[in-house]
């Protein structure tokens, strides 16, 4: 587990390597940018080069203490990821009492806060107790897609880090060089994905483009939405409006003239053309703002059968 794991943020990696090799990440910090960019990874590997055994070329990645923070193990590696809607008081708690305690094996005591837009008002106002004067030996990370959700205090508290996406083209190369992935399935991940490189290697091994592909056949023959769209879960519903959407996206940006190449499902070019002469931009408009209603209406617990079916009446009615 090393830096140069982490593909396509080279200069926020620099950054944070600089820090450590003079002796200066200490304190508090605010990891952000978009999901599954390599945030906490990032940061366990922050954590194993700061208790690396290694004094030389930290983290080694080998020694005994790089290989328990790899496997969450590590006496002074403490991460927070609860499941919940809130990270409560009661989760910081444990914060408070450990970073005042001297660590118990390495160099240095490491609190990962991922999701950190999850605090609680209470809980980030208790969190501001140590973040104001953090003890020595202490690294507190937080991790956050959403940073405009944590309070200001909390913020101003925090040194910024942030992570970028890859740009798409180079995250088709990755996935093609690095991963042995055929063109057509590199260019549709890197593209679907938006470029967030943990997104795309989570989908890899899915059924994601047999999947979308039988979501566009029925569609484009008009068959029920009911039938093959309605997963057995919210995220199996979820996922097929994303590929709904990631259609007509495509459709729409063709229609205004953009190159082929740029679109997510470039092997569907035919239909693809086929669909941008038959629609209008308003109707392109209304189709996407309703699977995007449709997605919100998803996250409050909406009757499925019915939001589909509410759907594809909308989308062939355009």
């Amino acid at each position: 587990m090393r830096f140069d794991e982490i593909l396509g943020q080279e200069r926020v990696l620099s950054i944070i390597q600089s820090c450590l090799k003079n002796k200066r990440f200490s304190g508090a910090y605010l990891f952000s940018g978009p999901e599954a960019i390599g945030k906490k990874m990032a940061a366990k590997i922050t954590a194993a080069a700061l208790n690396c055994q290694d004094e030389f070329n930290p983290p080694c990645g080998s020694c005994s203490s790089c290989l328990k923070i790899q496997k969450d193990e590590h006496p002074d590696l403490h991460i927070i990821q609860n499941g919940q809607a809130q990270i409560k008081i009661e989760d910081i708690r444990g914060i408070l009492r450990q970073a005042n305690l001297r660590p118990y094996e390495g160099k240095a005591a490491v609190f990962i806060i991922d999701n950190a837009h999850k605090l609680n008002t209470e809980a980030a106002n208790s969190l501001l107790k140590v973040l104001e004067e953090p003890p020595a030996n202490v690294a507190i990370i937080l991790i956050t897609h959403k940073p405009q959700s944590i309070i200001k205090t909390v913020l101003s508290r925090c040194r910024m880090v942030k992570f970028a996406c890859l740009p798409r083209v180079r995250l088709e190369e990755v996935l093609a060089k690095n991963y042995a992935l055929d063109k057509a399935t590199a260019h549709f991940l890197a593209y679907y994905a938006e470029g967030r490189l943990g997104l795309a290697l989570r989908l890899k091994d899915e059924p994601l483009l047999q999947e979308k592909n039988k979501i566009y056949d029925d569609f484009l023959s008009a068959k029920p939405l009911d039938r093959n769209i309605t997963g057995q879960s919210k995220e199996q519903l979820h996922t097929a409006l994303n590929i709904l959407a990631s259609w007509f996206r495509d459709v729409y940006l063709i229609k205004a003239g953009i190159s082929e190449q740029e679109a997510i499902n470039v092997d569907r070019q035919t239909d693809l053309l086929k669909a941008a002469g038959q629609y209008s931009y308003k109707q392109l408009d209304e189709i996407i703002w309703s699977i995007g209603e449709s997605a919100l209406y998803l996250e409050k617990n909406i009757n499925s059968k019915l939001l589909v079916h509410n759907l594809g009446a909308q989308l062939w009615k355009a």
